[in-house]
C-alpha cells in the first residue's frame, strides 16, 4: 500500500479552490438507529461539491445540520482521497447518536427571580429521523410579604407546571423547520391581581427559519382551559372575571434576525412582527398585535450599545370584553425594571387589571469583563407606559402614564442558553400607588427587553 503524503491545513486551504473535486462515496460509522432515507436528505448536497473547498464547507455544514437536527449527538467529517481516482473523495462521517433516554434535576433562577427545581425526561430520534419527546415538571418557589401586615412575615408559595411535548424536524439540506405539539398543565399564582390561575392547554407550532436563518417564521394554534381564582383581597374587577374560561388561538410571527447572538448580541438588529386572533371558539374574543426591535452596535474601548422596544395593541373583538388574562402588563426585571412584575396598568384597590396598550424601551450600555463572551458590566435606562382597554385616546394615555428608572449592574450569558442580571435599580419617574422596587435584583432568563 503506497504512503500517503501529508500537508499543512493552511496549504490545503489555498490549493482548495482550484481544485475539482467528485465525491464518490458518503459512510456513516457508528449508526444503528438513524435511518438510512434521513441521512441521505441531509448529506445529498456533498455531491453537487464542484471543487474540495466547497466539498470542506459543505461537509461542516452538513455534519453541523445533523446535531441541530437532533438526528445525531455528535457528527464529525472526515475527507480522504478515493484510491480509484485522482479528482475522488470519500466523506466519512464518525458519529455517535443520541442516547436512548435522558432525564435530570435541575435547579436555578426563574424568570423573575424565584428559585425553582426540575426533573425533566425525554428520548431524543425516537423514530431514527430526529423525531423528540420530553417531558418536564417544574416547581417555583415564590416568596412574598403580605400587604395590611406589621410584621415581617414571609409567605412561600408555589407554581406547578408539567408538560409533554414532542416534535418533528423537517429533514433536507439546511433545512431549518419543525412542527411540535405540547400538552401541558400549569399552576401559577399572580400576585399583581390578588389572584391564581390554573391552565390546561394543547399547542401545535410550526416553526420555520429562511435566508441562512435570517427570517423566522411561526405559527402556533392555542387550545387553553382556564380556571381564575380570584382571592379575598382581589379587586371586584378581578373577581367578577373569576371562573373558567376557554381561549382558542391562532398565533402567526414573522421576525428579521441579524444579531451575532440571540442573547446580549454585541451587533445587530432584530425585528418582529406577531399577531393573536382569538374569538372563533370558546369565551376569548381578541385581536393582539405586538412590535420587537432591538439593535446593537459596538463602540470604542470595547463598550456595545444596545437598545429594545416593544409595542403592543389589544382590541376587544364584538361586544366581550377583554379578559384580564390576555390583557398587556409591564413591570419586571425583563422589561421597564425597577418596578413589581406586571404592575404597571391600571389599578383597581391593591390588584392590576393590566391595559390594552403598552410601550416599553430600554437603552443599554456594556463593558465586557472577564471572561470577556461571559460576563458585562452593565448600565441601562428603562421607560415604560401603558393605556387602558377602554382608552377612548390610547396615544395620549401612553404619553401621560410614563415611568422611568434605570440602574447598574452586571449582565452574566451563559452560551445562548440564558442570562443572568444582577442590578442596583432605582425609579426616577413614577406614580403614586406604583409598586416600588429599588435596590438589587436578580433577572434570569431569555427575553430581555
Amino acid at each position: 500500500m503506497p504512503e500517503k503524503t501529508f500537508h499543512k491545513a493552511q496549504t490545503i486551504r489555498e490549493k482548495a479552490p482550484g481544485v475539482p473535486s467528485i465525491v464518490e462515496a458518503v459512510q456513516f460509522h457508528g449508526v444503528r438507529i438513524t435511518k438510512n432515507d434521513a441521512l441521505v436528505k441531509e448529506v445529498s448536497e456533498l455531491y453537487r461539491s464542484k471543487n474540495l473547498d466547497e466539498l470542506v464547507h459543505n461537509s461542516h455544514l452538513a455534519a453541523r445540520h445533523l446535531q441541530e437536527m437532533g438526528l445525531l449527538e455528535n457528527a464529525v467529517a472526515l475527507i480522504d482521497t478515493s484510491p480509484d481516482s485522482k479528482q475522488g473523495y470519500v466523506v466519512n462521517f464518525l458519529v455517535r447518536e443520541p442516547k436512548s433516554f435522558t432525564a435530570g434535576v435541575k435547579a436555578g433562577v426563574s424568570t423573575n427571580g424565584d428559585a425553582d427545581v426540575s426533573l425533566n425526561a425525554g428520548k431524543q430520534s425516537v423514530g431514527g429521523r430526529g423525531e423528540a419527546i420530553n417531558t418536564q415538571y417544574t416547581y417555583t418557589v415564590k416568596v412574598s410579604t403580605p400587604k395590611n401586615s406589621y410584621h415581617l412575615v414571609e409567605e412561600f408559595q408555589g407554581d406547578h407546571c408539567f408538560n409533554i411535548s414532542a416534535i418533528k424536524p423537517f429533514l433536507g439540506w439546511q433545512k431549518y423547520s419543525n412542527v411540535s405539539a405540547t400538552l401541558y398543565r400549569s399552576l401559577a399564582h399572580m400576585p399583581w391581581n390578588q389572584s391564581d390561575v390554573d391552565e390546561n392547554a394543547a399547542i401545535f407550532t410550526y416553526n420555520g427559519q429562511q435566508w441562512n436563518q435570517k427570517l423566522l417564521h411561526q405559527m402556533k394554534l392555542n387550545a387553553i382551559w382556564r380556571t381564575l381564582r380570584a382571592s379575598r383581597d382581589a379587586a371586584f374587577s378581578v373577581r367578577e372575571q373569576a371562573g373558567h374560561t376557554l381561549k382558542f388561538s391562532v398565533e402567526n410571527s414573522v421576525a428579521v434576525d441579524t444579531r451575532d447572538r440571540p442573547i446580549l448580541a454585541s451587533r445587530g438588529i432584530l425585528a418582529r412582527w406577531a399577531t393573536e386572533y382569538a374569538g372563533v371558539f370558546g369565551d376569548a374574543s381578541f385581536l393582539k398585535n405586538t412590535l420587537d426591535l432591538q439593535a446593537a452596535a459596538p463602540l470604542p474601548l470595547g463598550f456595545i450599545l444596545a437598545a429594545s422596544v416593544q409595542a403592543k395593541h389589544l382590541r376587544g373583538l364584538g361586544e366581550r370584553e377583554v379578559h384580564i388574562l390576555d390583557r398587556c402588563y409591564l413591570g419586571g426585571q425583563q422589561d421597564v425594571r425597577g418596578f413589581g412584575l406586571n404592575t404597571i396598568g391600571v389599578k383597581a384597590d391593591n390588584s392590576c387589571l393590566g391595559g390594552g396598550a403598552s410601550l416599553a424601551g430600554v437603552v443599554h450600555l456594556y463593558r465586557p469583563l472577564i471572561p470577556p463572551n461571559m460576563l458585562f458590566a452593565h448600565a441601562f435606562l428603562a421607560s415604560g407606559s401603558f393605556a387602558s382597554v377602554h382608552a377612548r385616546n390610547p396615544i395620549q394615555q401612553l404619553q401621560d402614564s410614563q415611568r422611568v428608572s434605570a440602574g447598574l449592574g452586571l449582565a452574566f450569558v451563559f452560551k445562548s442558553i440564558f442570562r443572568l442580571e444582577l442590578n442596583y435599580t432605582f425609579p426616577l419617574k413614577y406614580v403614586i400607588g406604583d409598586c416600588l422596587l429599588p435596590g438589587f435584583h436578580i433577572g434570569a432568563g431569555v427575553n430581555f427587553l
